[in-house]
């Protein structure tokens, strides 16, 4: 499921949007939720109370700066989502993508184009998956996956651990989540039939286990230990090559 938030300062353009928005997803049978802020302080409340978005909709003028320093004050406190805005002026479009802004929508909205961009930013969405969503207990959780330490499977459960300290519990196996994030953006190595690490965590490596940033010590098993050792071998490989590559 893609999570929309629209914010608008203003009533009808909000619910323009956020019909575009259905619109499309019904045609295209994307299953979506959407979320209407009607200025921008309720939106970065919601944000600083941990709500992660996919996409956001920022629809301001920008005779006053308002988006821009909306769209700054959004970007610091979440690097991930897609931001598009729209405004009938592009006086200060420039300094708006300063903020790695997705789209520059221009009013009056052209539902062709709308549709373009929200697709795109929708395969994106799904390519980098940026998130883990699961259901348990009656509650959908949408973790960021650069949060996750990794994954720890105990019986028919999941354990999530966070990089805060916190951990989120679903029932699960562990084989689907690693298929779910197989082609994420993120690296996932399995090194253990209970344990699915974030890559990019781990601190340090022996023949037998792996620390992490935190100082969590995981053991390799002796059946995973091949493929495991070429995954990383092959991603650290990666990073030092593009860290020669500027």
């Amino acid at each position: 499921m893609i999570k929309v938030a629209i914010c608008s300062d203003k009533v009808t353009a909000a619910g323009e949007i956020e019909k575009l928005v259905f619109d499309l997803c019904k045609t295209k049978g994307i299953p979506a939720e959407t979320e209407v802020f009607y200025d921008e302080h309720t939106l970065k409340q919601e944000i600083e109370r941990g709500t992660r978005y996919d996409l956001l909709y920022l629809n301001f003028l920008m005779e006053n700066q308002k988006g821009v320093i909306t769209a700054g004050k959004i970007r610091k406190l979440d690097e991930n989502v897609l931001i598009l805005y729209i405004s009938e002026c592009d006086k200060h479009m420039i300094e708006l993508f300063r903020f790695d802004v997705f789209a520059f929508i221009k009013r009056p909205v052209d539902s062709q184009t709308f549709g373009e961009l929200f697709l795109e930013a929708n395969r994106r969405v799904c390519k980098n998956n940026f998130y883990f969503m699961f259901r348990y207990k009656g509650e959908e959780y949408k973790l960021p996956c650069k949060e996750i330490l990794y994954f720890e499977s105990a019986g028919k459960k999941i354990r999530v651990n966070l990089m805060n300290g916190d951990a989120e519990i679903f029932v699960g196996k562990l084989s689907d989540v690693a298929e779910r994030l197989g082609n994420g953006k993120i690296p996932f190595l399995r090194i253990h039939q209970s344990y699915l690490v974030n890559y990019y965590w781990i601190r340090a490596r022996s023949k037998t286990e792996v620390t992490l940033c935190n100082g969590t010590k995981l053991p390799i098993s002796g059946e995973r230990k091949k493929n495991f050792s070429f995954i990383y071998d092959m991603l650290l490989k990666e990073e030092r090559n593009s860290s020669f590559n500027f």
